[in-house]
């Protein structure tokens, strides 16, 4: 017997038959709605099976049509398969691993194709959202970017946390959503599925799942390339190739990126660098070994290695409001840029002027100043330009095995992600330095799946996986020559300079050495494992009516170990506190006032007379003035306010058994609409989690979601609609939420600082929360030459219960340290989001075809702050990319593309700062074509 591989064994290639196999796949894979993994080897055996009888019952009839038969031949006849699609043209999806018509999957999913993404360039998930409906791609650098589903899921440097939206590519989980923040290239289809997902493999996710899948290795071969030169110095290029390598037996493919661009917007104090400029090379290989009919394995790696882009900075700062609400004074400490650089107004009337250690500073050949330099939109100057530097790579096997009755996969994978960044305070004063977060972060998982070949009663898919991540998280804290100057409190900063009169001069030692080049590191250590059982199945009770449900056990197992530790002292050791929170920092002991404090030991007191020495040329420590024992007081209080709380190590576990649960009746009205009711149970997994150095997990999340939906072919199938209303409700919804930092807290009290309350953000639960809504996707293809897509949805999700908010800024004079949320609407959710597309086709001049192509996303207005501040409402607004080009009879085409073409910069007023929309009108010329 013949051997049949993943898309056509040499034998079959000048055959006629392989046309109609390719067309049909083509329909299936790019030409229509399709989801999740390409046919197995067994599904498409079953597929050429099938198109040999339709071709051959074709060719009887066209037969028959010419000579007429014999009355006694019966005529031909085909019988297909009961799991394959009666209408190749059909909207089809393989969310169940097997190729279904979408309107018999009773779940909520939209599919986008490669196709559809490369004619604009659409190849990141910020451009992959605004093609489907319910998704929201919340803006942030390479770490904090996430994705939200029915407006779950926003959240940001949260890595103990799991997503509320799954990423799975190529069958592969992952663990965090940022090993997704890449570019994509080389993409067959991307599906999205809402609500609680996990009964039908992988990892669970609570609000759902993004699927990008990959074109994978064939016997075909084939390469294409794509260049593409544009504004801001552009130059992108792809290429994928591949075909056989051993006839019939091993197949490779393989695709590369490179995507290098200034960014938009420029660094004003060295023009050298750009915010999100890219830096980008990718490359994935993939191998296809196909022994037998019966087996077969691919082998896929890919890289992207380390290369840094600036994103951290991105921040036009406006001049925060003079007065609360209550009349009050926002600042009346001085404790704002505005106050240390061009002075302030206290609560009495009293004017401060600005600070004098950075009046008249020069850069670049002018004096640096607080409304030339600083305030104001595209006033971008920082000094620290390393950016942020992001690796990523991972590898896998997938072994697949065809059984009498049933298909066995295999998929093991490993990943490996790192985050280095190095941030700035928006100056080009030395006041951070080497400051910022890292990840480095690597995954293993392992899942077996056993999946019942279709056409029965009852079909099933059942499996086991396996997930274990370790995750080291790093937050750098650096300070320069400027810094003490510049976080001193007013009172620190009068005593040691403004009103130092004749010790002046040791006071501005002092500050300088009170911070510089010191350096604090915390790590967040996180290990986890996840392992599963889950099970689906479908009855199919009759013709028209079905019963799907699926149960999910998780069991979870996870520690969180926390350090902070002061590991550069720089100018000031000296200085150091005696301990904090059981760190020894070997300092010594004094009072408020500067005066030694009773119980230092010998070396103690020498340390301080060195201080005295040092900084006055004074003898002994006992031999100061009160003036400068205050100066040394005021040094000390500067640097033990800046160093925080040091954590010698803690560490918390979490273990706990999760269950997912789903029930979903059909029923197939004809052959053209069918309805489904679900009900969809899911317990997201909590965490292990530290906060201001002691023990806080986070509890688990339980949602219960129920939806109803239609789904329909009409108009001769020339429009496919499917929509569904939802109902999610979550008891502890996991978010990233800020709680009281009790040490900062109090050091603001001691210093004396007006509204001291200091929050630090953290993960932790939301006791209620609910959504709710309207989802709609619909594809038109009636007209000749153009097809038509239309995604929207109308979403209510809000806090049902949420008494202890953080204060937004403009409530920071309320007494109380929280606020009450409850009934208002969540961060970053718009009613209504939505998008539309289209594509038109003409054959010209013989045998060219112009092509041209637009999608426009819009939301409603929605509020960008997680503290839900009156300040935070970002206008409702859109977004249009498009692009028009000419195909020749080659296959080479060349395209205009243009994304943002309406320069879209739509954003909150914001209290103090606000971060612009990084990528604004974009165009730039596409070359692509076929080797």
């Amino acid at each position: 017997m013949s051997k049949t591989h993943n898309v056509l064994p040499k034998h079959f290639r000048a055959a006629p038959l392989a046309a109609a196999v390719v067309a049909a796949l083509g329909l299936l894979s790019s030409g229509a709605l399709h989801a999740a993994e390409p046919p197995t080897i067994a599904e498409l055996q079953a597929e050429i099976a099938r198109l040999k009888q339709a071709l051959a019952a074709k060719e009887g009839a066209a037969t028959s049509a010419a000579q007429p038969a014999p009355e006694a031949a019966p005529a031909p006849t085909v019988a297909a398969a009961e799991d394959e699609p009666q209408a190749l043209g059909a909207v089809t999806v393989r969310a169940k691993r097997k190729i279904e018509l979408l309107k018999d999957v009773p779940l909520s999913v939209s599919v986008v194709t490669g196709a559809e993404l490369d004619r604009e360039l659409a190849q990141d998930l910020s451009a992959i959202t605004k093609r489907s409906a319910g998704i929201q791609f919340n803006q942030n650098n390479t770490r904090g970017a996430s994705l939200s589903i029915r407006g779950l899921g926003k959240r940001s440097f949260t890595e103990t946390q799991d997503p509320s939206v799954g990423m799975v590519v190529d069958g592969v989980s992952y663990g965090l959503s940022q090993l997704a923040n890449f570019d994509f290239y080389d993409v067959d289809s991307v599906d999205v599925t809402r609500g609680p997902q996990g009964t039908l493999g992988g990892k669970g996710a609570s609000s759902g799942v993004v699927s990008i899948n990959t074109k994978r290795p064939s016997f075909y071969p084939s390469a294409d390339y794509q260049i593409t030169y544009g504004q801001r110095d552009t130059l992108m290029a792809k290429a994928n190739l591949g075909g056989p390598i051993i006839d019939d037996l091993l197949a490779w493919r393989g695709s590369f990126l490179v995507d290098r661009s200034r960014g938009y917007y420029t660094n004003n104090f060295d023009s050298n660098y750009s915010l999100y400029n890219k830096n980008r090379v990718s490359g994935r290989t993939q191998f296809l070994f196909t022994p037998s009919a019966d087996f077969n394995a691919r082998i896929s790696f890919d890289l992207e290695p380390h290369a840094p882009q600036v994103q951290n900075g991105l921040t036009f700062y406006k001049n925060q409001p003079d007065r609360f609400a209550d009349g009050s004074l926002t600042d009346p400490s001085g404790t704002t840029t505005r106050a240390k650089l061009t002075g302030y107004t206290n609560a009495s009337g009293a004017y401060t002027p600005g600070r004098a250690w950075f009046a008249g500073r020069d850069f670049n050949g002018s004096p640096y100043t607080y409304a030339n330099n600083y305030i104001g939109d595209n006033n971008i100057n920082f000094n620290e330009n390393q950016g942020q530097t992001v690796h990523n790579k991972g590898g896998q096997i997938d072994l697949t095995w065809n059984l009498a009755n049933h298909t066995l996969t295999s998929i093991t994978a490993t990943r490996k992600y790192s985050f280095d960044a190095h941030n700035d305070e928006g100056t080009p004063f030395d006041i951070n330095r080497n400051g910022g977060g890292g990840v480095d972060y690597q995954q293993f998982s392992q899942e077996l799946k056993l999946k019942s070949k279709p056409g029965g009663a009852f079909d099933y898919v059942t499996g086991l996986f396996y997930l274990k991540t370790k995750d080291d998280i790093a937050s750098k804290t650096g300070w320069g020559s400027d810094a003490g100057a510049w976080f001193a409190t007013t009172a620190q900063y009068n005593t040691l300079d403004r009103l130092a009169g004749v010790n002046r001069g040791a006071g501005l030692a002092l500050l300088k050495d009170a911070l510089d080049d010191a350096l604090t590191k915390g790590d967040t250590m996180v290990d986890t494992k996840s392992s599963a059982i889950y099970g689906n199945g479908t009855w199919h009770a009759t013709d028209a009516i079905s019963l799907n449900g699926g149960l999910r056990l998780t069991h979870e197992n996870r520690t969180t170990t926390d350090l902070k530790v002061l590991t550069a002292n720089g100018a000031g050791a000296a200085l150091n506190p005696v301990a904090v929170r059981g760190v020894q920092l070997g300092g010594f002991n004094s009072t408020a006032s500067g005066a030694l404090a009773a119980g230092n030991s010998t070396a103690q007191v020498a340390l301080a007379d060195a201080v005295a020495s040092r900084y006055f040329g004074a003898a002994s420590y006992g031999a100061l003035s009160t003036a400068q024992l205050a100066q040394v007081a005021a040094a000390k209080a500067l640097r033990a306010g800046q160093v925080g709380q040091l954590i010698s190590g803690i560490t918390s576990h979490y273990d706990d058994n999760l269950v997912t649960a789903t029930l979903s009746p059909s029923y197939r009205f004809n052959d053209n609409v069918s309805g489904y009711t679900s009900w969809q149970y899911g317990e997201k997994s909590g965490s292990a989690l530290n906060v201001n150095g002691l023990s806080a997990n986070v509890r688990p999340e339980k949602t219960n979601a129920f939806e109803v939906g239609l789904k329909s072919s009409l108009l001769k199938n020339t429009l496919i609609l499917n929509a569904d209303l939802f109902q999610m409700n979550i008891r502890d919804y996991q978010s990233t939420v800020r709680v009281v930092d009790d040490f900062t807290t109090q050091t603001n009290i001691a210093n004396g600082q007006a509204n001291p309350t200091a929050y630090v953000t953290a993960q932790g639960n939301v006791p209620k929360v609910r959504a709710r809504g309207l989802e709609l996707d619909a594809v038109y293809s009636g007209i000749q030459n153009l097809s038509i897509r239309v995604a929207g949805a109308y979403t209510d999700a809000r806090y049902v219960s949420f008494p202890l908010a953080a204060k937004p800024d403009e409530l920071a004079y309320l007494a109380a340290p929280y606020v009450d949320q409850s009934g208002l609407t969540l961060p970053g959710v718009a009613k209504w989001t939505g998008n539309v597309g289209a594509e038109y086709r003409l054959p010209v001049w013989g045998d060219k075809q112009f092509h041209t192509s637009f999608t426009t996303a819009f939301t409603s207005r929605y509020n960008n702050t997680d503290t839900l501040s009156d300040y935070g409402y970002v206008p409702g607004n859109a977004v249009t990319d498009l692009s028009v080009g000419l195909t020749f009879k080659t296959g080479f085409d060349v395209s205009l593309v243009v994304k943002n073409a309406t320069d879209n910069r739509a954003h909150e007023p914001a209290w103090t700062s606000y971060a612009p929309n990084p990528y604004p009108r974009w165009f730039g010329l596409t070359f692509s074509g076929k080797l």
